[in-house]
């Protein structure tokens, strides 16, 4: 189930049981539902959030430089919560926006896990201890590794409902 929260701003939707990791839009809400209804590693990412002081929130935007998807390298704070950001470009559709979300997810779940990123720097900092860097971006191995077992999990689970429609006695 999905619900949304208005309060005298931007509509802000969640999965009823993922309030840490939440949709800025229907679309992106649908996304992170389904996303943990098809593959357990991203259910596991979004129960790994929960369990930290972090609220992750996911919009359709531009992340620049070519950058389809990307964890803002930003942390702010709503009370004692650490929030972060994630765009995914709107170009994103199907199981590549759920593997993209999945693959950022997991970034925001490295940096949950560090309670000394707190801020901007800090995040920099993170990413400059931790991970190998190209010019403008960072990546690591584990959240390349996570991606790979989503879009696994999100093949197999079409093939198993293919498989079920295929098995369904016909009625007539």
């Amino acid at each position: 189930m999905v619900f949304a929260v208005v309060l005298g701003g931007p509509v802000v939707v969640c999965a009823e049981d993922s309030p840490r990791v939440r949709g800025s839009s229907p679309e992106t809400a649908r996304a992170i539902a389904e996303g943990a209804e098809k593959s357990a590693t991203f259910r596991q990412l979004v129960a790994t959030i929960a369990a930290t002081d972090g609220i992750v929130y996911v919009h359709h935007d531009t992340c620049g430089r070519n950058v389809r998807a990307c964890l803002v390298h930003s942390v702010t704070h709503a009370g004692p919560h650490r929030v972060l950001h994630i765009r995914v470009d709107r170009k994103k559709k199907g199981n590549d926006l759920l593997i993209a979300i999945g693959h950022e997810l997991h970034h925001a779940a490295e940096v949950l896990a560090d309670p000394t990123v707190v801020d901007t720097d800090s995040i920099r900092l993170f990413y400059e201890r931790t991970a190998p860097t190209e010019r403008y971006s960072f990546e690591t191995q584990a959240a390349i590794e996570a991606e790979l077992r989503i879009a696994g999990e999100l093949r197999a689970w079409r093939k198993q409902q293919r498989a079920a429609l295929t098995a369904e006695p016909t009625q007539g």
